[in-house]
């Protein structure tokens, strides 16, 4: 079993055993790399056997859970849901209407565990089985409550605020070789989960971001952050999986290519020598047009070039510009399958910004990388669009 631990981390993943991938978005381009990992990464194709597809409306159920010794006591528990609903908003901005999470809370009181919150082990990098029995505990419960499993494509359960022990949020997702059935009484029959994502204390601090956070998990995709050394050494806010409170946390446009929200007809793709010019729509804007500039650099990495302005989710956005990263599908979940290529022209930070949350590159600046033989040029710039030219010899 492989479990990736974090000891720094303030998010987690629990992992399960690698399989193979049977189904993926449908790329085709030259430039959609396959994931090596066997789990979360950046590859283009996503068993989908295993994940959940990202487009579409996703019906949530969440479920409030208490314990003997951690009680509940808060009703309603309207605070709660507020804290994370706003996800389903954040997600539909994210995709620009490709996906909703249509989020429910069927039984409007607490379900009591039958464990109390210290004998769940709550820890940093638990395993996969640890972690299901809080979610079957959880599950089954609701489903004693009253609650229609069988209703639901996902679940969010999240714990009273005195359940202390319950600290950071994971999320679990399903080993299609290993179903985790729990008894649904509304059906009398058993129901399969596939995917939960069970909050922490750490809610109360990230808000509604952590769940978007974990959804992308069940989307597939992995943690951009560190797990050891500098926890935003390589992304730093540019996007939800990597700093949840980023002054920039729209997904990554790679992220929205894996995940089907923008088409193989907006990549422009340079996988041969030549050079291109392309222009590049923000990626916080919905509509057609080219969204990313991609150099393909091997079986495995690949140079990006995309679009950010200071619109909608990115409305606090430290800085503008072209934003130019490094994919790397051979590199596991923690370790930087994403890195954000530094720009020594940048602007220095201030306030809450970091020096990587300013690294956008600016008209008549270059990157350049003479092991790789590529350039990324920036020709123009205005309000809603940057134009490039890519270069590979």
């Amino acid at each position: 079993m492989i479990v990736l631990s974090a000891l720094l981390a303030l998010l987690a993943l629990v992992t399960v055993p690698a399989g193979p991938a049977h189904a993926f978005n449908g790329s085709t381009s030259a430039c959609a790399l396959q994931g090596t990992t066997g789990y979360t990464d950046e590859g283009q194709q996503t068993d989908y056997n295993r994940f959940q597809n990202p487009v579409g409306t996703k019906r949530v159920g969440v479920i409030y859970v208490d314990f003997p010794d951690a009680v509940g006591t808060t009703t309603p528990l309207t605070p709660y849901y507020n804290q994370i609903s706003g996800a389903a908003n954040w997600l539909w901005n994210a995709s620009n209407g490709k996906t909703w999470l249509d989020m429910q809370a069927p039984h409007g009181n607490w379900v009591r565990m039958p464990k109390n919150s210290t004998d769940y082990n709550w820890a940093r990098g638990f395993s996969w089985d640890t972690h299901r029995i809080y979610v079957k505990d959880a599950l089954a419960g609701a489903a004693d409550a009253g609650v229609n499993l069988a209703n639901y494509d996902t679940f969010h359960i999240v714990p009273t605020s005195t359940a202390a022990a319950i600290t950071h949020t994971p999320t679990w997702v399903q080993d299609p070789a290993n179903p985790t059935w729990v008894w649904n009484k509304a059906t009398n029959a058993w129901v399969t989960i596939k995917w939960a994502v069970t909050f922490g204390q750490d809610m109360w601090h990230w808000g509604y971001k952590v769940a978007a956070h974990e959804t992308g998990h069940t989307f597939g995709l992995p943690d951009l952050y560190a797990f050891n050394g500098d926890q935003h050494q390589y992304v730093g806010g540019w996007d939800v999986m990597g700093k949840v409170s980023g002054p920039a946390p729209q997904f990554l446009g790679w992220h929205a290519w894996k995940f089907g929200w923008i088409t193989d007809s907006q990549v422009s793709c340079l996988s041969t020598n030549g050079t291109y010019s392309t222009t590049l729509n923000g990626v916080e804007y919905g509509g057609s047009g080219y969204k990313l500039a991609v150099i393909r650099t091997s079986a495995t990495t690949a140079y990006v070039a995309e679009s950010r302005k200071a619109a909608n989710n990115d409305s606090n956005a430290c800085a503008t510009g072209v934003l130019i990263y490094k994919v790397d599908t051979s590199v596991a979940s923690g370790s930087g399958p994403v890195r954000v290529v530094s720009n020594p022209n940048a602007a220095a930070p201030t306030g809450n910004c970091t020096a990587l949350d300013m690294q956008t590159w600016k008209p008549g600046q270059s990157f350049q990388d003479d092991t790789a033989r590529i350039r990324i040029y920036v020709n123009s710039s205005d309000s809603f669009n940057d134009t490039v030219w890519t270069y590979k010899w």
